[in-house]
């Protein structure tokens, strides 16, 4: 997991301790912060892509999160065969459904309104600016709200642009405690996922997860051939559009808003894969299994 130092040391640590390495890859550096315009120096992707070869081909194994991550490690050196997917999870016990009144919602007013919400970090990558203009376009329907909860590099230049639109319709909170995470969601009807366009690496966010298991379903604006809008065809619980398009993001907002009963449907979906695809037990399993077979060099 990033930084990409942090394998190496791994590496000559198992070396020194006469253990296997087993590196879990989260995001997909040095291509991630290309992507984004972060890293240009060419010294500096060259030794980038130098450790990041030398991570994969050097550990005993390697887990990724999706099959476009494994596909990625795969064509940058790693080897297929010790090369697993086991997907990031999600405490279903802690993030379930429950109903939309509570501390959260009536503190900021939102139990009788259409709640569409983003938390998390407000960075480059997340490309919210689509929101904006998506409830811009939306302004004129006063039952649909909006709320936009945590902070980051971001979040003023969207605050602004807010302000230059007059959007009454969109509502900024800053980052809550962690407890109070799943009354966020809870107090939505649809919660958004969403990342730049040029983000071309695959990606799925862990908050789709977190979305999934409260029963709420979920939109995401992202480049269509990741990994996160595979999963939200498969158990369809959501909407994927494409990444950028403020209109693609307003109707799909506007189609659960006119169909809530679709929208309950989708989160029931996305609950049952939470539970059965993508829970705590399930994936612990798959990393117990794995280390078991690493320890007997039968990977």
């Amino acid at each position: 997991s990033p930084p990409l130092p942090l394998g190496i040391t791994g590496y000559w640590l198992g070396r020194l301790k006469k253990c296997p390495v087993v590196v879990n890859i989260q995001d997909l550096y040095p291509q991630t912060v290309i992507d984004l315009g972060l890293l240009k120096n060419k010294f500096l992707i060259w030794v980038s892509r130098a450790m990041e070869a030398f991570i994969y081909r050097r550990s005993d194994a390697l887990t990724v999160h999706s099959d476009g991550n494994r596909d990625y490690v795969i064509s940058k050196g790693a080897r297929p065969g010790s090369t697993e997917v086991i997907h990031n999870w999600v405490d279903s016990e802690l993030i379930k459904p429950a109903p939309k009144k509570n501390d959260f919602s009536d503190t900021y007013q939102l139990t009788d309104q259409f709640v569409v919400s983003f938390a998390g970090v407000i960075g480059f990558a997340q490309g919210l600016e689509v929101v904006i203009e998506a409830a811009n376009l939306l302004m004129g329907n006063k039952a649909i709200k909006f709320v936009i909860v945590g902070d980051g590099v971001k979040k003023k230049e969207l605050e602004d642009k807010a302000r230059e639109y007059g959007l009454a319709n969109v509502l900024f909170v800053p980052t809550q405690p962690v407890n109070l995470y799943p009354q966020i969601l809870h107090a939505s009807d649809l919660c958004l996922v969403t990342l730049r366009k040029d983000l071309v690496t695959p990606v799925v966010p862990g908050k789709m997860l977190s979305i999934m298991a409260a029963g709420k379903p979920v939109i995401a604006s992202l480049p269509l051939g990741g990994d996160a809008p595979k999963i939200i065809e498969q158990f369809g619980c959501g909407i994927a559009v494409e990444a950028g398009e403020p209109k693609l993001l307003a109707d799909a907002v506007l189609k659960l808003y006119n169909n809530q009963s679709l929208g309950e449907k989708m989160g029931m979906a996305g609950r049952k894969a939470a539970v059965g695809s993508f829970s705590r037990a399930a994936c612990v399993e798959k990393y117990q299994s794995l280390f078991n077979r690493t320890l007997k060099g039968t990977k």
